[in-house]
């Protein structure tokens, strides 16, 4: 007698990827897919400015206190260029101590927009809110009759 059960499917064999420098350290297999910034490109130091306001696609963010240049030797002998955004919380930008300090590593810029280093991560960075430039002092033009 046949049976008219579904049979069980087996789960889609999923080859894990190390999406950072952290988990590629750990043995995660580094299929060594990484984003770089194109030579005469802006760099994430010139997307992202002191005070801007980020947000990330996996709903973090907050005001730009610092931005970091590091550097990643890969397993394929580069030398990968990679920046690390330092924010406070938004009601935290003008009073904040060393406790509110967040950070988001390995930031690539590629045409514009503001990826990680690893291929395998598909998280983004956006500049939702730009920081005021300084207002310089107002000339003053004196007069003497």
């Amino acid at each position: 007698m046949r049976s008219h059960r579904k049979q069980p499917s087996r789960p889609a064999e999923h080859t894990w990827e190390a999406h950072s420098t952290y988990t590629a350290e750990l043995g995660v297999p580094d299929r060594r897919r990484y984003r770089r910034t194109a030579s005469g490109t802006p760099t994430v130091a010139d997307l992202v400015r002191l005070g801007d306001t980020v947000s990330t696609s996996y709903s973090t963010g907050g005001v730009v206190i610092k931005v970091d240049e590091h550097f990643y030797a890969a397993p394929t002998g580069e030398t990968l260029s990679h920046f690390t955004i330092v924010y406070v919380p938004v009601d935290r930008a003008t009073t904040y101590r060393d406790t509110d300090h967040h950070w988001i590593n390995e930031c690539v810029a590629v045409d514009g927009r503001i990826l990680m280093l690893f291929e395998a991560n598909s998280d983004e960075v956006f500049v939702v809110g730009r920081a005021r430039p300084a207002n310089p002092q107002p000339s003053r033009t004196i007069l003497i009759r």
